[in-house]
């Protein structure tokens, strides 16, 4: 049963494509740090080049190789060759996106994607915070391999194309589904250690991941979520924390929130409404769950994110009720 999907739809995560680079020579492009809120993510499409972060860590890519720095660290992108000086870099029309080249003839330039993930003040936080701080697939050595090359391809002919209706939204469009199929590679890898992604895609666990997804009101035990996918309690357990390298509780506790973030922003429930809609008996174990997950009050934190909309009250627009 696919709990990745839903998961990724609490989320909230948007994607954005900036630049296409070509590059056949020697480069070194600089990036900085990015606002909180913000991922960085690079697709090598052909040839090889590296990534250095600043604690000295390097990365080799290569083709179909997908990185993703989920917080929004500094890096630098380099060439794969050693000393020789970098060319100058040119900013050219070359598409749908921009195009940043050295204009160096090569038989294997380096072509890259790069781009951002945005994510909410809130659930998509929370998600963000369980992923690895660095993650590196790749994307062509893994069982979705003819599907990811085709996405692929498509990402380079609409970027290298002329621009078209919808152009922006199809390729960032193309982009979600590409950030889509990395998490899912990467959560399905079995040398990964514990961690949110790969226990949603566990096929084993799956079931008892979407039942939480799918009622996170309800009172949760471990043996009732070992019903879920005919283990045992003392197995279900063991299983869990092994492939979510986090207890039981930090689980429904993170999915309750991510839900409680959503029912605050895209409602006008009252908090006693949300607490029970997630799982609490009362308003003062919902809110102190909420301090301990989000630094804030349910109430302030409603209030702070609405402000940031530009909301100075809650819009019309917003349901009373809603799930």
């Amino acid at each position: 049963m696919d709990a990745l999907s839903p998961l990724l739809d609490l989320a909230h995560l948007r994607v954005t494509l900036d630049v296409r680079c070509l590059l056949g020579g020697r480069f070194t492009i600089d990036h900085p740090a990015l606002p909180p809120g913000e991922a960085v993510f690079h697709l090598l499409l052909s040839g090889r080049c590296r990534l250095r972060l600043n604690d000295g860590q390097e990365l080799g890519l290569m083709a179909g190789d997908f990185v993703l720095l989920a917080r929004g660290e500094a890096h630098v992108l380099l060439d794969d060759g050693a000393s020789d000086a970098p060319q100058a870099l040119r900013s050219l029309a070359g598409g749908l996106l921009p195009l940043t080249a050295d204009g160096v003839a090569s038989e294997a330039p380096a072509e890259l994607l790069c781009g951002r993930y945005h994510h909410t003040h809130g659930a998509g936080a929370l998600f963000s915070a369980a992923l690895p701080a660095r993650l590196h697939v790749s994307l062509l050595d893994s069982s979705v391999q003819p599907a990811l090359s085709a996405l692929m391809a498509l990402l380079r002919a609409e970027v290298q194309g002329e621009a078209q209706a919808a152009g922006h939204a199809v390729i960032d469009a193309l982009g979600q589904a590409l950030l889509a199929y990395a998490l899912r590679v990467f959560a399905q890898d079995d040398a990964v250690a514990g961690g949110l992604l790969p226990l949603a895609a566990d096929r084993r666990l799956g079931a008892s991941v979407r039942a939480v997804l799918d009622r996170p009101e309800h009172p949760w035990t471990i043996a009732e979520l070992g019903n879920t996918v005919g283990m045992s309690r003392a197995t279900y357990a063991r299983h869990f924390q092994a492939r979510a390298g986090s207890s039981i509780s930090d689980f429904l506790t993170r999915v309750r929130m991510m839900r409680a973030c959503a029912l605050l922003v895209e409602t006008r429930r009252s908090l006693g409404d949300i607490a029970e809609a997630v799982g609490y008996r009362s308003e003062a174990a919902f809110g102190k769950a909420f301090h301990k997950a989000l630094g804030e009050t349910p109430g302030r934190w409603r209030g702070t994110t609405w402000r940031r909309r530009g909301w100075s009250v809650a819009p019309r627009h917003l349901r009373r009720h809603g799930r």
